[in-house]
This record gives C-alpha cells, sequence and structure tokens, in this order.
C-alpha cells in the first residue's frame, strides 16, 4: 500500500513539472524563470520549430510528387485521346450531300443555279405543283398608295394609329 502512494506522488509530481513546461512552451508563466532557463526553454523552442518546419516541408514535397505524378498521367491520357480523335476523325467519310447542296461547282460559276441541277430525279416535283394563282382578285397581293398630308393626327398623348384603322 505505501509503495502504491509513493508512486502517486512521483506521478502527480511528473505530471505538474509536464503540465509547467508545456506552460512555458506556450509562453505562459515565464516570470520566475532565469535567464539560463529561458535560453534552454527557447533552444527547445528553436529545435522543435525546426523539426516542424522539416515535417512540413516534406509534406509539401510528397504532395508536389503526387500532383506532378497525376499532371503526367493526365497529359497522357489527353494524348491518347487526342490520337483516337484524330484517327476516328480520319476514318470518318465526309457528310453526305444533300440534294440541294449538289456538287458545288454550281456555286462557282457566275450563273444562277438551275431549280433542275438543284434536285435529284428522286426528289423532283411534278410541273403542275406550283400553280399560278390567277382569277381571284383575293389571293392577289394589294398595295394601297396614301398620301402622308391626310394621315389623321393622333390622339393627345397617343401615336398614329395603323393605316388599316383610318
Amino acid at each position: 500500500m505505501q509503495n502504491n502512494y509513493q508512486e502517486y506522488v512521483k506521478l502527480k509530481t511528473r505530471v505538474e513539472v509536464l503540465q509547467h513546461s508545456q506552460r512555458n512552451l506556450l509562453g505562459e508563466d515565464l516570470d520566475p524563470l532565469a535567464t539560463s532557463e529561458l535560453d534552454q526553454l527557447e533552444s527547445q523552442v528553436d529545435k522543435t520549430l525546426k523539426q516542424i518546419r522539416s515535417r512540413k516541408t516534406q509534406v509539401l514535397l510528397d504532395e508536389l510528387c503526387d500532383l506532378k505524378r497525376k499532371e503526367q498521367m493526365l497529359q497522357d491520357a489527353n494524348r491518347t485521346l487526342k490520337r483516337k480523335l484524330n484517327e476516328a476523325d480520319a476514318e470518318a467519310a465526309p457528310p453526305p450531300q444533300l440534294p440541294w447542296q449538289g456538287t458545288g461547282d454550281a456555286m462557282l460559276s457566275d450563273e444562277p443555279p438551275q431549280p433542275d441541277a438543284m434536285l435529284s430525279d428522286e426528289h423532283r416535283q411534278p410541273e403542275h405543283f406550283f400553280q399560278a394563282l390567277e382569277g381571284s382578285p383575293s389571293l392577289q397581293p394589294a398595295f394601297h398608295a396614301m398620301d402622308i398630308n391626310q394621315l389623321p393626327m393622333p390622339a393627345p398623348g397617343g401615336c398614329y394609329p395603323p393605316a388599316w384603322m383610318a
């Protein structure tokens, strides 16, 4: 029983010393320390700071190495995809020409394209497909001349009414 009590006292004392040391490292309770103790504390802080900086540098270098490896992998994948895309483009047939596009020769000449040249035989419409609108005056476009001096005056604060309302 006595042995357990002595062990307890030793551990309690050790905990108090460590707590005091921790407070000193945190910059607390520095007033009672002598110059030599402050120098020793400063050395310990410098040594710890160097270890922290060294570890931080190592972590950053490891991350940089990983990022460079990933960059290289992405560049390789990009090159592969570009090569595949170029191969697919080379293998792809030119797009089919639509019947109204012709061969392109009509586009180069100064003469207007002929309607027959623009349509292939299979898409040609029969002659009677388009019929002139004759005989019905209601279907013919009409334009009525109007004298600008005969326009009605707008209402106060309003606009001119449309001509069809006049």
